[in-house]
């Protein structure tokens, strides 16, 4: 082979490179708008509920709760109770521990989790505004404290976890007694989680 195709193989290959290289950036490029989630829309009758980086809606019937009802670990919160026991509760937190990707504030949301429940599973979420999000589902029985559900009740939940655009953690949790809040009603107050 002499010098003169040596060049040339070595020309034609790098431009092959280029090329494609060019085109797997433009299909990333065009994969990452296609993926990119739609702002979600807000259920008719539901109401905002919002935290420094993170909102959500929520279905009526849950009242807000304001800032010395809620506590003080929580941006936001909203409740549904049925006597003096809460039935359902949707809650906004950010800012409570050190994380840096979604997969390190899973495993805070697991670690408090799992003093009182039993989790069942994590997995990737598709949250709006968040790169890494995690969704943790779990369960526990109501031990009848006071501000708890009644003593026996199957409880299920769904903590949403991850780091926001500033880098600091936020978590979405929703707490329902067994047959007060639908399958349906739960997800579309997933869908419409909505991270800066």
């Amino acid at each position: 082979m002499t010098k003169l195709s040596v060049r040339r193989t070595v020309r034609a290959v790098a431009v092959t490179t280029a090329v494609l290289t060019a085109g797997l950036m433009l299909t990333a490029c065009g994969g990452e708008e296609a993926s990119d989630k739609a702002a979600p829309a807000t259920p008719s009758g539901w109401k905002k509920l919002a935290g420094p980086t993170v909102s959500l809606a929520y279905p009526a019937g849950l009242t807000e709760l304001g800032k010395a009802e809620r506590g003080k670990l929580n941006d936001a919160a909203a409740l549904r109770n049925e006597g003096d026991r809460p039935t359902v509760k949707v809650s906004i937190q950010s800012g409570f521990a050190d994380a840096s990707t979604g997969d390190d504030a899973a495993s805070v949301g697991r670690a408090l989790l799992m003093a009182s429940t039993e989790v069942k599973s994590t997995k990737d979420a598709d949250i709006k505004g968040a790169k890494d999000a995690k969704r943790i589902d779990f369960t526990y029985t109501g031990t009848g404290v006071p501000q708890s559900p009644p003593k026996g009740a199957t409880v299920d939940g769904v903590v949403i976890t991850g780091v926001d655009s500033e880098g600091r953690i936020y978590s979405v949790r929703i707490d329902a007694q067994e047959g007060k809040l639908s399958d349906a009603d739960r997800t579309k107050i997933v869908d419409s989680i909505q991270v800066k």
